[in-house]
């Protein structure tokens, strides 16, 4: 339950919350080293303000890690094709509890059809089932009016982008969203080193959202996810 106190100071109101992290770990990044995820507490403060919503911390997974990246699932392996299960793992890990890659893209390609089976990768149907397994809730956001309102509330988001800021191509990727900043959010990239952890404006990401069919079956390229 997200609890929120309200104080007034100097004609501006602050708000602030409090919502439960996973604990600290240490993971290995796609150059072999290994990087420590840390928590001082269990409880992490957001300070947020009209401007600002300060991101949530989340473990950084990447599909193409040592320790998964050559397993393969149907079609494909968790290197090329692992971005909806990493970033669903981290995305459950930041809100409920410590959760690898590979016991999400289990789930999927063992419970669900919605893994490398008729098609690369994992539909927005498989997101879903995921969300729930674990316990979450999910709610599919349908304008970018939205997306912004839901990102300055506080709550993560889950993306599918096509061709542009994370995707040289023209295949989709998965994305995690969180925080705002004048017209800006912090991505967190499954694959993609140099792109991962920093601000992006809202209104590039809402123009690169996936159009691809697996990607809306839920109505939309964008979920929000929360407890």
């Amino acid at each position: 339950m997200l609890r929120k106190v309200i104080i007034t100071l100097s004609f501006s109101l602050m708000f602030t919350s409090v919502t439960t992290v996973a604990k600290a770990e240490w993971i290995k990044d796609q150059q072999n080293k290994w990087v420590y995820y840390e928590n001082d507490s269990s409880k992490l403060n957001y300070n947020m303000t009209e401007n600002y919503i300060e991101p949530m911390k989340l473990p950084q997974y990447y599909q193409a890690d040592d320790r998964w990246g050559a397993k393969r699932y149907g079609l494909s392996n968790m290197k090329l094709t692992g971005c909806v299960p990493t970033a669903l793992a981290m995305a459950i890990s930041g809100l409920k509890e410590d959760v690898n890659p590979v016991q999400v893209a289990d789930f999927l390609y063992s419970m669900t059809m919605e893994l490398n089976t008729t098609f690369l990768g994992t539909s927005s149907l498989g997101v879903q089932e995921v969300v729930s397994q674990w316990g979450l809730n999910y709610k599919v956001i349908d304008s970018k009016e939205e997306l912004e309102k839901t990102l300055k509330n506080g709550t993560l988001v889950y993306g599918a982008v096509g061709h542009g800021i994370f995707v040289n191509g023209y295949s989709t990727h998965a994305v995690l969203l969180t925080g705002y900043e004048n017209g800006k959010t912090k991505a967190f990239d499954p694959d993609n080193m140099a792109k991962t952890n920093k601000w992006y404006d809202i209104d590039d990401i809402w123009k690169e959202r996936s159009l691809a069919p697996e990607d809306n079956m839920t109505g939309g390229a964008f979920i929000a996810i929360y407890k």
